[in-house]
């Protein structure tokens, strides 16, 4: 079957294989970026371009924006709209969440015995108000909290909730063609608000622009327009839309590839929210045969996809204790850096899964039953 048959029967509803893979290759390349060990790498430049699995982050950033604004839209005009739609985020994000913020508050306070270093932008009211990326971008800096768990990574969720806060709200408002051209003009205006938070922090490519909300809706807009678009019929009548996306994931691809070779540039997450938007409509395409679909649809990728969330939390939140178990001995040793670096990643990618597996059975799920 030809693309041109094929072009209008995309399939962007229900339970896909292929976007649980596309989650699974989001949390491979995050964990593939955060455990690769400096000590490895010659320069700062080349282990900046080894660590660009961040790109994860902006891929789970579209499909959360493609799959929130999908279930918001096929569930506009039904009853019980906000409150279904919040109880199962709720179920789904807040059980996980709260554990891990609470154990480290807990390691905090009673086993580092340091209550004093939780104040102001250190403090867990950011965390427990889901909000630690606002002190993030206030300070400029990541937080400081615990010798024993980093809970840094949460900026990234703190994005996602804030989004969720008020995302129901618009999708409810406005007819689908206009929160479509919103969804562009968010994405247009992202990288000018990054340049204008690094002119008022007075600092380039700060963490601030990096942290804010209003600064990461880029990936998170350009999801919630294709879930539009699909559903308002505009992709499918561009012909040779698949070669489009294809087009497009190539010059992202090239040109984020310039940035990380010549140096960044706060365009660089608009860039690569395109391409993995171009990524995400590969993914759905109806040929079974296709490339980008066969690679999410692989296995691996499907189950890593399912334990995506414990992976994400966990992976970052010990990454202390991966660097002193694992990552300084391998480093003091004689062996090969990438015999090294192989084993590191090997291993530290074993107890996050082990994790995800035991958050997944006696956390996760006993709570998404109750959806």
């Amino acid at each position: 079957m030809t693309e041109q048959q094929t072009h209008t029967n995309i399939q962007f509803r229900g339970h896909l294989p292929a976007l649980d893979g596309v989650r699974g290759l989001a949390i491979l390349l995050v964990l593939l970026s955060h455990f690769t060990l400096r000590e490895y790498w010659p320069t700062e430049r080349i282990y900046f371009i080894v660590q660009s699995g961040w790109i994860g982050v902006d891929l789970f950033f579209v499909l959360s924006g493609f799959l929130i604004t999908g279930i918001l839209l096929d569930s506009k005009g039904k009853g019980h709209y906000f409150s279904h739609f919040y109880r199962r985020r709720i179920l789904r994000i807040f059980p996980l969440y709260y554990f891990v913020v609470i154990v480290t508050w807990v390691t905090v306070v009673f086993l580092e015995k340091a209550p004093e270093r939780l104040q102001g932008f250190d403090s867990f009211t950011w965390f427990f108000t889901f909000t630690p990326n606002v002190a993030m971008g206030l300070k400029n800096e990541y937080m400081y909290h615990s010798f024993i768990f980093n809970l840094n990574h949460l900026w990234s969720l703190a994005v996602e909730e804030q989004f969720y806060l008020l995302w129901p709200l618009i999708v409810w408002l406005l007819p689908m063609r206009v929160l479509a051209v919103l969804c562009l003009v968010l994405l247009a205006m992202s990288t000018g608000l990054r340049n204008l938070t690094d002119h008022i922090v007075g600092e380039k490519l700060s963490v601030a622009s990096y942290v804010f909300t209003f600064c990461r809706m880029d990936g998170l807009a350009i999801g919630a327009f294709v879930a539009a678009a699909l559903r308002l019929n505009w992709i499918q009548k561009i012909p040779y839309h698949f070669w489009i996306a294809r087009g497009l994931l190539l010059l992202t691809g090239w040109e984020i590839v310039q940035l990380f070779i010549h140096g960044t540039k706060p365009n660089l997450w608009t860039l690569s929210s395109l391409f993995c938007a171009a990524t995400l409509i590969l993914a759905l395409n109806p040929d079974q045969n296709s490339l980008t679909r066969r690679i999410c649809e692989t296995p691996v990728l499907v189950h890593l996809g399912k334990f995506s969330y414990g992976l994400y939390v966990f992976h970052h939140m010990l990454n202390f204790e991966w660097e002193n178990w694992f990552g300084k001995p391998l480093v003091a040793s004689s062996l090969h850096p990438v015999v090294g670096q192989i084993l590191y990643m090997s291993l530290a990618f074993a107890g996050t899964y082990l994790l995800a597996r035991a958050s997944w059975k006696w956390i996760e799920q006993p709570f998404l039953k109750l959806k």
